[in-house]
């Protein structure tokens, strides 16, 4: 569980933890001065920064780019007061100097989030950061301009301006606070909903872990992501049960598929995820099966990684009669009669063969004493061999 909400908070990270030491000098300069806005925003960019390293890995490089912006915007403002002639308040080069560089990041936006996509690939979908921190650059931006905008017109306007300035000044601050603390209660709300949504774990061809996206962002998003699912085959004197998909289904609607079939949740094990498929889908406790192979299959929406399993179904199993509507017992000669004509899924067609080879069919049971029977008990736990664990 402790994994599955680190994989939340990557996915969905928390703009302000980036743009802090930005937002800290922009206080403590705007008091204080530009000397103890270095020596406060310092430390603590330099801290986060090596938070980000040892707790958040997988987005350290997005992280830093925004301490390198950090640092180079504080060091053109430094420069900038050393020179002999002064272009705008000191109070204000700090201001304009960022608004200037949020700037750039919204018009070079796309560029950079094909940049820093690249740099990611594979390990958690970014979009979710983008949009959440394009969204505060944004804000940010309007908020900067304004004050910048209003600043120069009281200066240049009102000759005792002092009190004017220090108004601006509250009130910007203030937005910025308000802003700031607005982002952080908004991102906790969003990722305590996350944290009640269906994830799927992201896997590489071999099966391991890569990543995670919620499931119906990953069903919409153009880049087919590859998941790992459970198919279970019941087996019953040499038939075989099998589930005819709803019509919305969005990969195989209304062909017959596998009796028991799921995606893997985050967190799951494989194991785990056919026994709660097993109860869900009839009611079935104690259900006890064994595993049979893997295969890669290729859909309109994901790529499955797919654990085939089989059971042969047990006296004491009484299926749910509410989940008999679309189920159907198929001999080996109704399958093989009907195979070319379109009425069965994808991972059906490439589980009947795998099925065929391991000689169960011709027994009815799940024993036999083909050569296959010895390769599936070899097999390692399937679990351990998508690393699911």
């Amino acid at each position: 569980m402790q994994k599955f909400r680190k994989q939340i908070k990557e996915s969905f990270f928390n703009p302000v933890l980036h743009l802090l030491p930005l937002l800290i000098f922009l206080v403590v300069d705007d008091f204080f001065g530009m000397t103890m806005g270095w020596k406060i925003s310092f430390p603590i960019a330099i801290g986060l920064l090596i938070y980000m390293y040892f707790i958040y890995n997988r987005i350290f490089t997005w992280h830093l780019i925004f301490t390198i912006l950090f640092f180079a915007v504080g060091i053109v403002a430094s420069l900038e007061t050393l020179l002999p002639v002064k272009l705008v308040s000191n109070a204000l080069i700090f201001e304009i100097v960022l608004l200037i560089s949020l700037i750039f990041l919204i018009v070079f936006r796309k560029q950079i989030q094909k940049l820093i996509s690249g740099m990611i690939s594979g390990l958690i979908p970014m979009s979710n950061n983008f949009n959440e921190l394009y969204r505060v650059i944004k804000a940010l931006s309007v908020v900067l301009f304004i004050y910048v905008t209003a600043s120069l017109l009281v200066e240049a306007t009102i000759k005792e301006n002092s009190i004017y300035l220090l108004m601006l000044q509250y009130i910007y601050l203030g937005v910025i606070v308000f802003l700031s603390l607005y982002e952080i209660l908004r991102v906790q709300l969003v990722r305590s909903k996350l944290f009640k949504e269906e994830w799927w774990p992201i896997v590489s061809t071999q099966g391991k872990i890569i990543g995670s996206i919620e499931h119906l962002t990953s069903l919409k998003d153009e880049k087919k992501y590859t998941h790992p699912v459970v198919h279970v085959l019941l087996i019953d004197k040499s038939m075989v049960l099998l589930k005819k998909r709803p019509f919305n289904d969005p990969e195989s609607p209304d062909l017959w598929d596998s009796s028991i079939s799921n995606h893997v949740k985050i967190g799951e094990t494989i194991e785990k995820c056919v026994e709660r498929s097993a109860e869900e889908k009839y009611a079935l406790n104690n259900f006890r099966f064994m595993y049979l192979s893997n295969y890669s299959v290729e859909g309109k929406n994901e790529k499955q990684y797919a654990f085939l399993f089989v059971s042969c179904l047990q006296a004491e199993y009484k299926l749910n009669q509410d989940s008999l509507e679309q189920t159907k017992w198929w001999t080996q000669r109704q399958i093989e009669d009907n195979l070319k004509d379109g009425i069965f899924s994808e991972n059906f067609k490439v589980e009947f063969d795998l099925l065929q080879r391991s000689g169960l069919l011709e027994t009815g049971k799940c024993e036999c004493t083909c050569k296959m029977r010895d390769v599936i008990y070899q097999q390692t736990s399937a679990a351990e061999r998508a690393g699911l664990n």
